[in-house]
Parts: C-alpha cells; structure tokens; sequence
C-alpha cells in the first residue's frame, strides 16, 4: 500500500514535468522546452530499465528522480531560480546529489550481485560519493553549454559565476555523503550483495 501511493507521487511529479514542458512551449521558451523534455526522458529512464532487467526498484527511487528533475525544470521555467535565488537552487542540487548518490549504490550493489565482485562496504560508499559528484559536474556542464548556446533561460543565465557553480557542487556533494553515510550504517548489520538480492524482493510500481 505504501509503496503504491508513493508511485502515485512519482507520476504526479513526471506529470508536473511535462507540463511544464507544455508551458515553455507555448510561452516561447526554447532552451526551457528541450530542458523540460530532456527531464521528462531521463524520469522514464528507471522504468525502462526495471523492465528490462527484471529490476524491483523500492518506491522512492522513482519518487526522489522525479522530484529532483522537476525541481531543476520549475527553477527554469516558471523562474524560481531567480525569485528565490539562491536557496531554491541549493536545495534543488542537494536533492538531485541525494537522488544521483542513490542511483549510483544501487547500480554498483546490483553489479556486485550479478558479477559476484564481492566490493567491500567502504569501496561502495566510495563509489556512490564519486558517482553523484560525476553526474553533478556533468549537470554543471550542461547549463554551460546552454548558457553558451542559447544565452541561457528567459529568467537569466543558467549558471551565475564560479562561486555559484562551486557552491551548486558542494551540495550535490553534501546529498552524496549522507547517502554514503546511511549505506556504510546499514553494512555495519548487512552484507553488500544483501542489498543486490533484495532489489529483486521489493515490491515495484
């Protein structure tokens, strides 16, 4: 039950993004449009791949990506990087790194399972703080480029200067290292390739 009407927060949210979509679109905005489509993709992504590896992701996972995405595609569209700068953007990027760090332990326990790799906690909990930094600094990269090649969003430029990007990383790393942390406290009373067996225990959309 529980995990039902979570999955109904992670709809609720994809809904949101697409949305948003529709509105950049109709109100012009170029970069936003392709953003809030780019978003929308990237939520659909966890779905496909449980269904092609047969995969039980727990509810909060879908929850967690589609908040973080619709975060960064509302700070574009309807503004709220600019109106409630720079807290909004903080949060945003300290969600997405908590969402990104958990992908990333799941992806690498899932692996250990099936390759029989046998990683050691602190090796994952290593490997979810680099991987959430990883996918941040690639998000930095892309709102360079759109700055670049579109001159950012209607409410301005999507990044504001070094500082800003600097402080954006630093809470993507902040969200990785308590995911880490919340994993290494669990391996203290469970094995690493316990974790890979329960994806395939927990009950799914």
């Amino acid at each position: 039950m529980v995990a039902e009407k979570g999955m109904y927060l992670a709809y609720l949210f994809q809904a949101l993004i697409a949305l948003s979509g529709v509105y950049a679109y109709a109100s012009g905005q170029i970069a936003e449009t392709f953003t809030a489509l780019l978003m929308f993709a990237l939520s659909v992504v966890p779905y496909v791949v449980a269904a092609r590896e047969n995969i039980r992701f727990p509810w909060f996972v879908y929850f967690l990506i589609s908040l973080a995405l619709w975060f960064h595609v509302a700070g574009y569209v309807q503004g709220f990087y600019v109106d409630l700068y720079p807290y909004y953007d903080k949060v945003a990027h300290l969600v997405s790194g908590i969402t990104i760090a958990l992908l990333g332990f799941l992806g690498v326990v899932y692996l250990d399972r099936h390759w029989r790799m046998r990683l050691t906690p602190l090796f994952v909990a290593g490997f979810t703080i680099i991987f959430g930094m990883a996918l941040g600094a690639l998000w930095e990269m892309y709102e360079f480029l759109v700055d670049m090649i579109f001159g950012g969003s209607l409410g301005g430029p999507m990044q504001n200067g070094l500082a800003d990007t600097m402080l954006d990383m630093i809470f993507v790393l902040v969200g990785s290292v308590m995911v880490a942390l919340v994993a290494l406290s669990y391996f203290r009373n469970h094995r690493v390739d316990e974790v890979g067996d329960s994806l395939e225990e927990l009950p799914g959309a």
